[in-house]
């Protein structure tokens, strides 16, 4: 497994990418995204120059954090259950599922017991894919008015999974709906929202997520190969 030289072809496509749309690829985070790997193999991501690294379960993440450097940024992108949330901590950089009002009050809950504020992502389910979790586009500005109503909640972006199967042009077009709908809700003012990132694109469609506006993207097995 050459993860070095992975990350090297990935930057270089993430700048051809970045290059087609007129942007500016250090706008672009490059998102590790780690589960099932072991703590050696993320450290050897690490040694390549990564540090930011997303973990799909929470137990998983508890299983490295403590055996890997503190420079990590630890993101959460499979969806969160409730009842974990009082296992998560400020070493969490940032939560890219907020999908549904239950978990918005279980943060709320777990941040005034601690007095810590979560900093999420809301995940919106673009395609409508009935097998996905996110709210739906329509129903996103009311979700973010149960957020104003939150202390310890901070909503920075909205993330999306493009659909298993679409063509590019079927997925670049859910993924300019999304940098659209950020759009029209970033001129609004929304107390505890603002929307600077959108998270999007992964290991098979992350360079037209960059076409289309992505400030995060979701990379694994084109980092670390297969998983067992």
């Amino acid at each position: 497994m050459d993860i070095n030289g992975n990350i090297s072809d990935i930057r270089q496509r993430m700048n051809q990418a970045a290059g087609k749309s007129g942007r500016n690829p250090s706008e672009i985070k490059l998102l590790a995204v780690s589960k099932t790997m072991s703590s050696d193999v993320v450290r050897c991501a690490y040694q390549a120059g990564l540090r930011a690294f997303a973990e799909n379960r929470v137990q998983e993440w508890q299983e490295k954090v403590d055996h890997l450097p503190e420079d990590c940024e630890w993101h959460l992108v499979g969806r969160l259950q409730t009842n974990k949330v009082k296992y998560l901590d400020t070493r969490i950089t940032l939560i890219h599922s907020l999908d549904r009002i239950s978990l918005l009050e279980a943060l709320e809950h777990h941040g005034t017991q601690r007095q810590m504020i979560w900093p999420t992502l809301v995940q919106v389910n673009i395609a409508r894919d009935p097998h996905k979790a996110g709210v739906l586009e329509e129903e996103v500005e009311d979700f973010l008015t149960e957020v104003t109503r939150c202390e310890h909640v901070r909503v920075h972006g909205l993330m999306t999974i493009g659909a298993l199967g679409a063509s590019q042009e079927e997925t670049q077009g859910y993924f300019r709906q999304l940098r659209l709908l950020k759009e029209r809700i970033q001129v609004k003012t929304i107390p505890h929202v603002a929307l600077k990132e959108l998270s999007m694109g992964m290991s098979h469609d992350f360079e037209w997520a960059i076409q289309e506006g992505a400030t995060i993207i979701r990379v694994g097995r084109q980092i670390f190969g297969e998983r067992s």
